[in-house]
C-alpha cells in the first residue's frame, strides 16, 4: 500500500559511517521511527549513498512502532541512555519521500536539547532525482554539519575545561 509519505532519519558519525532508521505508524505518535537499523560504512560512493537511502526508505511501514518501549531506536543501538546522550556525536539529517519530491534537512546538535532541525537549509528534490543528486546534498551537508558539530563540540569540551581548571583553581 502506498503511503503519503515515508521519512527516515539519517545519523552520521564523525568518522561519515550513515546510520539509517526508517519510521512506521505509531498507536502513540502517529508516526516514528522503527527498530530497523540499516548502515552504511564510510568511504562510499554516491551510488551506494543513493541506495541506502532508498534501501532504508524501503523499509519504512514495515512494522510498527514498538510503543511499549521507552528507548529509541538510536539509545538501542549506540547503547547509551537518552536520546541527547545518545545523538550527542551524530549529525541527523531528516529525509521525507512523497509522491513528487524527496525533502533532506540537516540538524544542528544542542547538547542540551538533541538536534535541532535547520528548515532554511532544507534542499527540496524532485522524485524522481537525478542520479548522484541527493549524494550530493548529502556530501554538502557533511561538510557543513557533520565537520562543523565536531569542532563545535571540541570548542565546547575546551570551554569546560578552561571553566573547570578556573572553578578548581578558585577553591
Amino acid at each position: 500500500m502506498e503511503k503519503d509519505f515515508y521519512t527516515i532519519s539519517v545519523y552520521i558519525d564523525e568518522n561519515e559511517n550513515m546510520i539509517g532508521i526508517p519510521c512506521g505508524e505509531s498507536d502513540k505518535y502517529g508516526i516514528a521511527d522503527i527498530d530497523k537499523v540499516v548502515l552504511l560504512k564510510a568511504p562510499y560512493s554516491d551510488t551506494q549513498i543513493e541506495n541506502f537511502i532508498e534501501e532504508t526508505i524501503s523499509y519504512c511501514y514495515t512494522k510498527k512502532h514498538n510503543d511499549s518501549s521507552p528507548v529509541s531506536t538510536i539509545e538501542k543501538y549506540t547503547k547509551k541512555k537518552g536520546f541527547v546522550n545518545a545523538t550527542a556525536d551524530l549529525t541527523l539529517i531528516s529525509i521525507v519521500k512523497t509522491e513528487l519530491s524527496y525533502s533532506l534537512m540537516p540538524t544542528f546538535n544542542d547538547y542540551e536539547k538533541g538536534p535541532l532541525v535547520i528548515d532554511d537549509d532544507e534542499r527540496i528534490v524532485a522524485n524522481p532525482y537525478e542520479k548522484g543528486e541527493i549524494a550530493e546534498i548529502m556530501k554538502d551537508f557533511i561538510q557543513v554539519y557533520v565537520r562543523a558539530n565536531i569542532f563545535y563540540k571540541e570548542i565546547q569540551e575546551l570551554e569546560e575545561e578552561k571553566k573547570n581548571r578556573a572553578d578548581n583553581e578558585n577553591r
